[in-house]
């Protein structure tokens, strides 16, 4: 709990929240406490070309597939302080246990990805463990842009200087260089056992349901749809309301079309999260609308026909209200299934500690979904007061952090015994 606080200090907000996004200099601040603790944990260091810390420990057997943890220390803006940290500060709390009584002959290696959070540039979330897992990255998010109009690539590079002493670049060396550290900084995985991650829930489930610890099974993926509607503009005084095109109106439908659709399935979630309308003016009729769906699923098919019937309805209201409908996909991804191995492993020792674990789907997105694809890889969830996560108000009790670590070791001693 010291370690929370401390990473809390780093990046605190008015309202109590942190904001600690990544490349920042509040970000290189944090990651160097961590690096402290790090050591302090039997962990010897290294930095790949992107960012990512892991922390290494030789075991009894050098040879033997190695065990990692981990997670991440990056923040949303005005973020809570549990998120990504616990599961951080748990790793390396379990190093340290290790380190002290020597028992695991496995290598250990704990694992801080870089920039999980995909808030400062809006790009795809852990940026990290996908480079990490040989994913490719799109030149279209290295082109990215964060408020202040700064390069992802140059963000990159910034970091490297600051924790590096090496030259900052500029915007054109920056796009070279970064493309030659994200090939650098691929991880083999082939050499590891399993990756665990500790993280909290970030929504209400365990807490209605009183299960204090979660096994993830899967991980939910998203369908991001951009819609543009396109009417006709005109005087909101003279136009008759049976004349009209009203590109807004017709979005306000699509809207309640995508929440009751998304109602029908099990396991989706519909969410339209961005409406921009032109001329936002109160006295014009707005003639040209933007909407930004997401739409996810643990379930691959039902989120499939989720999708089809949510554009099969905004065509039929876009039909009968005579405006034009243009959807783009910006993004599709697969949900991740997570390992039997990990998932066994934490039954087991959930069983052993005599607790009454719940199996459960992930909606969020975590850096083990990235891991997922390349290796063995499985999560936990703790509790989360009220199901509030990205906000000052996130909480999860010092007991349900405890317990979680309690069980991450565990897992990590079950499954070394198994494997060597």
């Amino acid at each position: 709990m010291r370690h929370i606080e401390a990473l809390a200090e780093i990046g605190r907000t008015p309202q109590g929240g942190v904001t600690r996004l990544a490349f920042t200099r509040e970000d290189v601040a944090g990651r160097a406490l961590l690096r402290q603790w790090m050591r302090e944990a039997g962990l010897q260091i290294r930095r790949d070309a992107v960012g990512n810390l892991i922390g290494e420990r030789r075991g009894k057997n050098p040879n033997a597939p190695i065990l990692a943890c981990g997670s991440h220390v990056d923040s949303v803006i005005n973020a809570g302080k549990y998120d990504g940290i616990v599961g951080m500060v748990c790793a390396v709390e379990c190093a340290r246990v290790i380190h002290a009584s020597g028992e695991l002959n496995s290598p250990l290696h704990v694992i801080n990805f870089v920039m999980e959070e995909s808030s400062r540039f809006g790009a795809g979330y852990g940026f990290g463990s996908r480079v990490m897992a040989g994913a490719e990255i799109s030149k279209q998010e290295l082109f990215a842009r964060d408020r202040s109009k700064v390069l992802m690539a140059r963000a990159i590079q910034e970091l490297k200087g600051w924790e590096t002493g090496s030259k900052i670049a500029t915007e054109r060396t920056a796009l070279h260089a970064t493309h030659k550290d994200i090939d650098a900084s691929r991880y083999d995985w082939s050499r590891v056992r399993a990756f665990l991650e500790l993280h909290i829930e970030q929504g209400p489930v365990l807490e209605r349901t009183g299960k204090p610890i979660g096994i993830v099974t899967a991980v939910a993926a998203p369908t991001r749809l951009h819609i543009v509607l396109t009417g006709e503009q005109n005087h909101s005084g003279t136009t008759p309301m049976q004349m009209r095109r009203d590109a807004l109106a017709a979005a306000a439908e699509m809207i309640l079309a995508v929440e009751r659709i998304a109602n029908e399935f099990v396991q989706v979630v519909g969410t339209v999260g961005v409406i921009q309308s032109e001329p936002n003016v109160i006295n014009a009729i707005p003639g040209r609308v933007e909407l930004r769906a997401d739409i996810r699923s643990a379930d691959a098919e039902a989120k499939r026909e989720c999708v089809a019937d949510i554009r099969r309805a905004l065509e039929f209201i876009a039909s009968k209200r005579g405006v034009r409908s243009e959807v783009t996909v910006l993004a599709d991804e697969t949900p991740v299934e997570f390992s039997d191995l990990v998932v066994s492993a934490f039954e087991r020792v959930c069983l052993a500690q005599n607790i009454d674990a719940l199996k459960m789907p992930s909606g969020a997105g975590h850096d083990a979904a990235h891991i997922a694809r390349v290796a063995p890889a499985g999560m936990i969830f703790i509790p989360s007061r009220d199901g509030v996560s990205h906000d000052p108000r996130e909480y999860s009790a010092p007991s349900d952090i405890a317990r979680g670590a309690q069980v991450l070791l565990a897992a990590l001693l079950d499954l070394d015994a198994r494997g060597t």
